[in-house]
């Protein structure tokens, strides 16, 4: 687990725990599976989050590293997901644009049936320490929440400005 990828995180206990990105992109993708499950049957969830992974691999090579079982095989757990180590040589900002369309990508596929609660259900299974690692990655998943509100409203009258220096988004009315 050593490598340039690999994260620190502390829990509560002080215990220390090194994740890279296989344990990274396990944990998310078994997290939008769990919030979509809760959405759709698991069959469907299971089946999107593969379709979506295929379509994805023409434009990022990498994720040939990620497969997830075929249905019929499914036991519906973790296991489900096989991440060859590979993945711990993609630099964080590649994995991170590729997760950022995993996300975008799933709540097309589950359309009105993701909700305007998806992106926070998603963002509190998937539990803040991971949240801060792909936030480092390029995913800030409140900034996601933040666009999701603006479309509750009349968003022809407002933009979101996103600086990339400090990671801050500003929302401006436009006149």
């Amino acid at each position: 687990m050593e490598g340039k990828t690999s994260r620190i995180i502390h829990d509560d206990s002080e215990k220390i725990y090194r994740l890279d990105n296989k344990h990274v992109v396990k944990r998310t993708l078994m997290s939008l599976i769990y919030v979509a499950t809760t959405k759709t049957s698991d069959d469907y969830a299971w089946s999107s989050i593969k379709k979506l992974m295929n379509e994805l691999r023409d434009t990022y090579e990498f994720l040939k590293y990620v497969q997830i079982k075929d249905i019929k095989q499914l036991r519906y757990t973790i296991d489900d997901i096989i991440i060859e180590p590979n993945l711990n040589n993609i630099e964080p900002r590649d994995l991170g644009k590729a997760i950022q369309d995993i996300i975008d990508l799933l709540k097309k596929y589950l359309g009105k049936k993701a909700g305007y609660f998806f992106i926070q259900e998603f963002r509190e299974v998937l539990g803040e320490e991971y949240h801060k690692i792909i936030k480092s990655m390029g995913v800030d998943l409140r900034l996601v929440e933040l666009q999701n509100e603006l479309y509750g409203v009349n968003t022809d009258k407002y933009k979101i400005k996103d600086d990339s220096n400090s990671n801050i988004a500003y929302v401006e009315k436009i006149d």
